[in-house]
Formats: C-alpha cells, structure tokens, sequence
C-alpha cells in the first residue's frame, strides 16, 4: 500500500464561480453575496432534478492562494478586525478550526442558497468565492447532511459573545 502522503490528485473542474465583484468586497461580506455558478455544457446534464433544492454545498478549488499561504498552520480570525477588533485580542487557533483560505490544500467548501436555474447558470445567493474560482463538485444539502445538536469549544463560544456583544450584529459565522 502506498503511503497517502504520497498520493497526488486531479481535478477537472466542472463550472466556474461568477461574481459581479471585486474580490475585497466578496472578502469583507460576512453574509456572503449573489453570484452565478456556470456549469460547463459537458455537465449540464449533471444539474437534472436540481431545481427545488433551496440550498447546495459547493466545493472549489481556491486558485489564488499561494504556495507560502498553504503552509500556514494556526491562523486569527482576521475578519473581525473590520469590525474594530484589535487583531492582537483575537485567539490564534489551527487553521482546521476555521474558514481561512490559508490552508495545506486550497479547496472550499461552502454552502449556498438556490434562487433559480437557467439551464447550465445556477443563481445563488450567500457565496463567499471569488470570480474564476473553478467549481469542483456540487451537492444538494439534504436532511441527512443538516446537523441539528451542534457543539463548540470554548474558545469559540466565548468569541461569537464577544463579536455580536461589541458590535452589536449577528455574525453568520467566524
């Protein structure tokens, strides 16, 4: 058996992320924004009985992160400085405890809402991707993905409480 360390993959990307804006202002959403998913005509045939979904799980492969920023292992939730928070406050966590694109292998997941489907262009709404970023798969989210008895450590509970306290919104997530 080969050691898994070695194994190397291939993608091909099935579609392209589209987005009608620049990627700091996609980067500074915490909803997330609207945004096209163009499927590529050799796969269209992929999103038959797609409609009625109301959200999806989109994974992509996240192209503009570079070599030095896949080797960052602990990271600070950087995106709440934008909301006044002084960066040195922030807890240094492992990048699996969250959302940062600095990660070993650039690949997202992320999950959206369907607003409608024009033959190979699915509209979506709270998309947290970059214009050109290259679709690797697409998944309906169904009941038995949705997770309804979520647990949280401590460090982050105790950081949400002091987000939504100081600034005064509801955060969707760190």
């Amino acid at each position: 058996m080969a050691d898994p360390r070695m194994v190397k993959f291939t993608f091909n990307p099935i579609g392209v992320v589209r987005v009608d804006l620049e990627d700091e202002l996609v980067k500074d959403s915490f909803e997330g924004v609207d945004g096209r998913l163009e499927i590529f005509e050799e796969y269209a045939e992929g999103l038959e009985g797609i409609d009625g979904f109301t959200h999806l799980i989109v994974i992509a492969y996240l192209h503009k992160v570079t070599g030095e920023q896949r080797s960052v292992l602990k990271v600070k939730h950087k995106r709440l400085v934008r909301l006044g928070f002084n960066e040195k406050d922030l807890p240094e966590v492992g990048v699996f405890c969250t959302d940062s694109p600095h990660r070993p292998n650039p690949v997202a997941l992320t999950i959206v809402q369907l607003v409608k489907r024009e033959e190979n262009i699915l509209y979506v709404k709270k998309l947290d991707l970059f214009d050109g970023t290259p679709i690797i798969d697409i998944k309906p989210y169904t009941l038995d993905r949705a997770v309804m008895d979520l647990g949280f450590p401590g460090w982050y509970i105790q950081l949400r409480k002091k987000v939504e306290g100081e600034s005064g919104k509801r955060i969707p997530d760190l």
